[in-house]
């Protein structure tokens, strides 16, 4: 029977864990990653209380971040001493630690915070290391498997809660870099690589996409008229509504200056078009208070539209086209959003 017992258990842990390691390979932003680890622990391990615990602003102490089993008020009030009990032993050990290992409670002392303190008994500690630095502990308890025999995949979690904190933290960086100060939106730099890959991908599946290039009108007039900083408060004002009224699946990016390119990604040129021109409508609407100022002022754009594979097969050709369609836009009246000409093979304009 305890054979049957173990093979089912066997089985269970083969099919959980490949669902795990994917979850955590995924792209999640830094923020994310406690709630996940807390999450895969309860179900592989059929744990009744999982907490993941980071230091707090105090450096000798970790709370309680993210949990499952425990009252909703315990999060951000449970707090334990690094030195005390069970955790402190597993900090020190940098290794996992059970209820059930020589000297795991040791250390605790009246009047510091530690596990025991509270009530909680804890089946066993994991501490989560990125390189050499901690970043939180998972502990576990009223685990309904022999959790002692289970140590390995244990630390195999912790480990994979490292690699993901790692990557997360990697591409938060990144992320960084990639953005516009100002703005908030995506820089030139990322916005060129980004639509390269996408005209790729556009490339191998035959899927149409769009890309949306525009500039504020009479730009220079603001600056003139109201000062530099005005202006920077318009070009950020008009970074936080372009980011509220797009598509997460969309980028945006400050292409230079007052100038801004959008690629609506799965988009046909119609589909990109009321994008460009609803985007348009709302920026139009917007008002922007400026310090001394009496009146909220308002500033509109004039953009143009092309798409892939109608408008040119690469991203040269694509930017040039919104561009000329761009130009027309603001020769005609501005505060217009025009259609890039279809081209032929001589990639000029087809009358």
């Amino acid at each position: 029977m305890a054979n049957l017992e173990g093979l089912a258990r066997n089985k269970e842990i083969a099919e959980k864990i490949p669902v795990i390691v994917r979850m955590l390979s995924a792209n999640l932003p830094t923020s994310a990653i406690p709630r996940v680890i807390v999450r895969a622990a309860k179900e592989l391990f059929n744990a009744t209380k999982v907490g993941y615990f980071a230091l707090s602003n105090d450096p000798d102490m970790f709370t309680l971040k993210d949990c499952s089993g425990y009252p909703p008020e315990f999060l951000n009030k449970i707090k334990v001493h690094a030195d005390e009990g069970i955790l402190g032993t597993a900090l020190q050990r940098k290794e996992v630690v059970s209820k059930h290992d020589p000297l795991a409670s040791t250390g605790t002392r009246p009047g510091k915070p530690s596990f025991e303190s509270y009530g909680i008994d804890v089946d066993i500690v994991a501490p989560i290391f990125m390189n050499s630095t901690n970043m939180g502990v998972l502990v576990l308890a009223g685990c309904e498997v022999d959790i002692e025999s289970e140590r390995k995949y244990v630390a195999m979690l912790a480990d994979l809660a490292g690699g993901a904190l790692r990557n997360a933290m990697k591409s938060d960086l990144l992320k960084t870099a990639s953005l516009d100060d100002l703005t908030g939106l995506y820089n030139r730099r990322y916005f060129m690589e980004w639509f390269e890959a996408e005209i790729r991908r556009a490339k191998n599946y035959m899927i149409p996409i769009s890309l949306f290039l525009f500039d504020i009108d009479h730009f220079k007039a603001v600056n003139d008229t109201y000062g530099h900083n005005a202006g920077d408060m318009v070009l950020r004002k008009l970074g936080k509504v372009i980011r509220r009224h797009t598509r997460s699946s969309d980028l945006v990016a400050r292409y230079g200056g007052e100038e801004f390119v959008a690629v609506v990604t799965s988009a046909d040129k119609e589909q990109a078009f009321n994008y460009a021109n609803s985007l348009r409508e709302i920026i139009a609407a917007t008002k922007v208070s400026i310090p001394d100022v009496e009146a909220p002022i308002s500033v509109t754009i004039s953009g143009g539209v092309a798409s892939f594979p109608a408008d040119g097969e690469s991203t040269t050709d694509l930017i040039h086209a919104a561009d000329q369609a761009l130009y027309g836009a603001k020769r005609k009246r501005r505060n217009e959003v025009f259609l890039a000409q279809p081209v032929g093979l001589d990639r000029r304009p087809i009358a």
